[in-house]
């Protein structure tokens, strides 16, 4: 005969189910089918007004879940409980076609598994209330329910567990090349998927269009279906009135609170005057890389095009490096005539930390030549933040939470000086929770009430008194855009 405490777990874990649109014998068959382990055990809350000994372990072992099977998850808004192994048991949302939220459903309290509500969860035990996205909306004072990374594979399936990155914006193209002549008709619209490539959500997109100074504006308009990622953004062009030349416009993509800040699409359109000579023109003139050793950056393009009549034949593409450093850059050319496009891949493998730079030589025959720089900016590893992207960092004492993870947990960034920041584990020393940012300006655990300046100096004020926050190391060279956390 189970124990009290496995049975109450288990009686926990399919009240959970139930309310998410599984019953109990319908989400133990589709755990049991998907390889999933039983449910972590935890104190049911049916009069109980404590938590379990131990707080249930956070999932932060990655596991892989298949949402096919699973009725629930086959609709937009969507619920289902899985659990693996021991840990505890995890709410899976899906929030779009190609997107999920997972939430741990242990409440941060006292760890007694919460009820899943239509409108969001509810503790059995003390009454804490979370809203859908697990922010704590009401009742016994605590930390919202934890977020679990959730990533899309391939195949279909899902990786879940561990601590989600922030999130970070990502464009499926960041040029785009309009081609016509001053007897041209209609342009094709051009299309750019926008995505999340880090944890939890995007929300809040806005999009912004700025023309070349001393240039023809009007011929663009852009627009977002969506305010939240995925999104497909719609470039049209129209010349209207526009004579030949080359018009080149910028196109800012942006949410609040992403690690990687706004992304950008360089957007040129090219009116061709068939009675002018060809002419080679590069959709960009200078590129820049940053990445942390260890990791690849991503290849960049460049759109090869002929601005005038005739044709341009004969395009090739040669590197010189600036000193210090050779060899860490390749280019390849999808064809040797007009229109092109240069595919740039930067190689960090055994490049020193620093700034490292080549400029691009693009030729055509008997045209004059055209130049790209590039600049390469590797970093140390760890993690990589944008100081853009997190308004508060703008200013001396703004203090940016949860900028991304390191050892496993929630980091804080604080900006100490116009030339240096410090950053912080947001994990509280005392029992494990993570702390949340007050005010802009200190630290506080929602859980016992320990405090923490700006500094990570426990203060004695607090209610519980505890060791300081676990400080990090950052590197960060004066003016630079970016800095980096490591342990």
């Amino acid at each position: 005969m189970p124990s009290e405490s496995t049975s109450c777990a288990s009686c926990g874990a399919a009240r959970a189910a139930s309310a998410a649109g599984l019953g109990r014998r319908q989400f133990l068959a589709s755990a049991s089918v998907l390889s999933l382990g039983a449910l972590a055990t935890a104190a049911c809350g049916d009069g109980v007004i404590s938590g379990p000994p131990v707080m249930p372990p956070f999932p932060s072992t990655p596991f892989t879940f298949d949402p096919r099977p699973v009725a629930a998850l086959q609709q937009v808004g969507g619920r289902a409980v899985v659990s693996s192994g021991l840990a505890s048991p995890i709410l899976v949302e899906r929030l779009s076609t190609t997107q999920y939220r997972a939430l741990s459903l242990v409440c941060p309290h006292m760890g007694s598994i919460v009820d899943v509500r239509s409108a969001g969860f509810v503790c059995p035990n003390h009454g804490a209330r979370f809203a859908l996205d697990g922010e704590w909306a009401g009742g016994q004072e605590t930390a919202s329910l934890a977020p679990v990374a959730v990533r899309n594979n391939a195949d279909g399936t899902l990786t879940i567990g561990g601590v989600p990155t922030p999130p970070a914006l990502a464009l499926s193209s960041t040029s785009a090349v309009f081609v016509t002549s001053i007897t041209g008709g209609t342009m094709a619209p051009q299309v750019i998927a926008v995505s999340n490539e880090g944890g939890g959500v995007v929300h809040g997109l806005q999009v912004s269009l700025a023309y070349a100074p001393n240039q023809r504006s009007g011929w663009l308009n852009v627009a977002l279906d969506q305010a939240s990622t995925p999104a497909m953004l719609t470039l049209t062009a129209a010349r209207g009135t526009v004579p030949g030349g080359a018009y080149s416009a910028t196109v800012t993509v942006s949410a609040p609170n992403v690690s990687s800040g706004a992304q950008t699409v360089a957007v040129t359109m090219l009116v061709q005057d068939p009675s002018s000579p060809a002419s080679l023109l590069l959709s960009a003139s200078a590129l820049s890389f940053t990445v942390a050793q260890g990791f690849t950056p991503a290849a960049q393009t460049v759109q090869c095009n002929n601005s005038g009549g005739g044709a341009v034949l004969g395009i090739t593409a040669s590197v010189n490096y600036a000193a210090g450093s050779r060899g860490w850059l390749s280019t390849s050319l999808s064809t040797t005539t007009a229109p092109a496009t240069l595919t740039l891949r930067p190689d960090i493998t055994g490049l020193a930390v620093g700034v490292h730079r080549a400029t691009v030589i693009v030729a055509a025959t008997g045209l004059n030549n055209r130049t790209i720089t590039v600049t390469l900016t590797v970093n140390p590893p760890g993690l990589l933040v944008t100081i853009a992207a997190w308004p508060a960092l703008a200013n001396v004492g703004g203090v940016a939470g949860s900028v991304g993870n390191v050892g496993g947990g929630p980091v804080a960034v604080v900006r100490t000086s116009a030339n240096s920041f410090a950053a912080f584990s947001m994990v509280c020393p005392h029992a494990g929770t993570t702390i949340n940012v007050v005010n802009g300006a200190s630290f506080r655990c929602p859980n016992h009430g320990a405090l923490f300046d700006r500094d990570g100096n426990n203060l004695p004020e607090g209610s519980q008194i505890t060791d300081n926050l676990t400080r990090y190391t950052v590197v960060y060279t004066p003016s630079a855009t970016t800095l980096v956390v490591t342990l």
